[in-house]
């Protein structure tokens, strides 16, 4: 087992590595100056079953710093440390008392409180496994999870773990125990894109999220937060359930939710730009490009009257698959083909990225009802002179449909790489003016920029 220990004098570390050494051998002790340490140990070199604090700590408050590690990284035992006075003047009794072994160990040291307060400690840490947490797992019997998708829930049924090796994981949620968003939020921050999940476990994952993405679009009068922020989530469980599993009727039923939604969102409201310009777009990533791309396809038919069910159907089912092949997030911020960042990523990743509009394309087909789209979805990448990919197919071959599915996708994956600001947003209509005002592009093109321009 590890213990931890956030004290910022370290005669002080010399002294608890002795009383550590003689009574508890068996206890790696590790030391550090200040909480940023303390939370990087936490997340990434744990299971710590001791967490323990040093009352006099000069840059935090120590109070303040075990509310901190409690949100990271859940419940558990903090024992403080220091003279009478600092631990009285410095550490909340609401704090110390939430928990029935949080601790008090007084300098100077008194061996056997020191004995009593930390076997109490490792006792309780016994009782919940802290020392199974590490396992070394075939990487074969786990699946990779969106960290974002753990922002759903509260608890899940099911043990979390993160990769420290390709062969070793560390469990930092138990199933069915309640973790913070804080604690996801620190791995996120790290660059952590996934989390693991045995192979069943995953399914479960993400046939909850269908249920509870499906209640919250159909919830009556639901604020355009929300309305957004269930599509979003939809997009990006849609998009992870056909890599791992495939098409199946719940996720046909999703997407045509999500498609629903997205029209009458726009219908409930007197100008198109006031709905878009609410849509969340932090990130970027592969699902609110999703939703993004699904709103000014919307945007667009709108602007032209198109009114036909079908051509609603089609381009938002186009919105919704358009990378789903995609492994690495990063290479949506591929401009094309030609692009020479492509060269940054590994020979499968470019590939991959080559043959994404087929492969979106062919899941498409899977669908029923929304004929056309594979052929919308294939020509993805396809620019008007013919430089484009898969096919180098020039405008006068793309249908109507195709080049408003182009035009969005297109400045939406702009509007991503370069920035989110209103001139942004002009500058990238500008530039798709020079390109794309020709043959079936000229109308949708129109349609595109009065919605950002209005």
């Amino acid at each position: 087992m590890k213990a931890l220990y956030i004290c910022d004098n370290k005669e002080e570390w010399t002294t608890l590595n002795r009383l550590f050494a003689g009574n508890f051998p068996k206890v790696e002790l590790i030391c550090c100056l200040n909480g940023n340490d303390a939370l990087d140990h936490l997340s990434y070199e744990g299971p710590f079953a001791i967490v323990m604090i040093e009352a006099s700590i000069r840059e935090e408050n120590p109070t303040t710093l075990g509310q901190k590690i409690l949100e990271t990284v859940g419940e558990r035992p903090i024992i403080f440390m220091g003279s009478e006075v600092h631990i009285k003047d410095r550490v909340d009794n609401d704090l110390y008392n939430g928990h029935p072994i949080n601790g008090i160990i007084y300098t100077p040291y008194d061996v056997e409180n020191f004995k009593s307060v930390i076997s109490s400690t490792l006792e309780w840490a016994k009782k919940e496994e802290f020392e199974e947490s590490i396992e070394e797992i075939d990487r074969e019997e786990l699946l990779p999870m969106r960290i974002r998708n753990f922002y759903m829930f509260k608890v899940v049924p099911y043990d979390v773990y993160l990769e420290l090796t390709q062969t070793k994981f560390i469990k930092i949620i138990k199933r069915n125990q309640p973790y913070t968003h804080a604690k996801i939020q620190t791995y996120a921050k790290k660059n952590i894109k996934n989390l693991y999940l045995g192979k069943n476990d995953f399914i479960k994952m993400l046939e909850d999220g269908i249920e509870k993405v499906t209640a919250g679009l159909s919830q009556k009068g639901a604020s355009l937060k929300a309305i957004f922020g269930n599509q979003i989530r939809g997009a990006l469980i849609i998009q992870q359930y056909i890599r791992a599993i495939g098409v199946s009727d719940d996720i046909q039923a999703l997407c045509s939710l999500i498609i629903d939604t997205t029209d009458k969102t726009i219908r409930r409201h007197e100008t198109i730009s006031e709905v878009v310009g609410q849509i969340p777009f932090k990130n970027g990533d592969f699902a609110e490009q999703a939703i993004l791309t699904s709103y000014y396809c919307e945007a667009i038919l709108h602007n032209l009257g198109w009114k036909s069910d079908l051509s609603r159907k089609k381009l938002g089912l186009a919105s919704l698959l358009q990378d789903t092949t995609l492994s690495n997030e990063d290479l949506i911020k591929v401009t094309g083909a030609d692009d020479p960042n492509l060269q940054m990523f590994t020979r499968e990743e470019q590939d991959e990225y080559l043959a994404h509009p087929i492969q979106a394309a062919e899941i498409a087909r899977q669908f029923q009802g929304y004929s056309e789209a594979d052929f919308i979805i294939a020509q993805q990448h396809e620019k008007p002179n013919g430089t484009g990919f898969p096919f180098g197919v020039t405008a006068n071959k793309m249908t109507a449909h195709s080049c408003a599915f182009i035009l969005a996708s297109t400045y939406v994956s702009r509007l991503a790489i370069t920035g989110k600001s209103e001139a942004d947003k002009i500058r990238i209509i500008e530039q798709l003016k020079v390109d794309y005002n020709i043959g079936n592009f000229k109308e949708p093109l129109s349609a595109l920029e009065k919605t950002v321009r209005t």
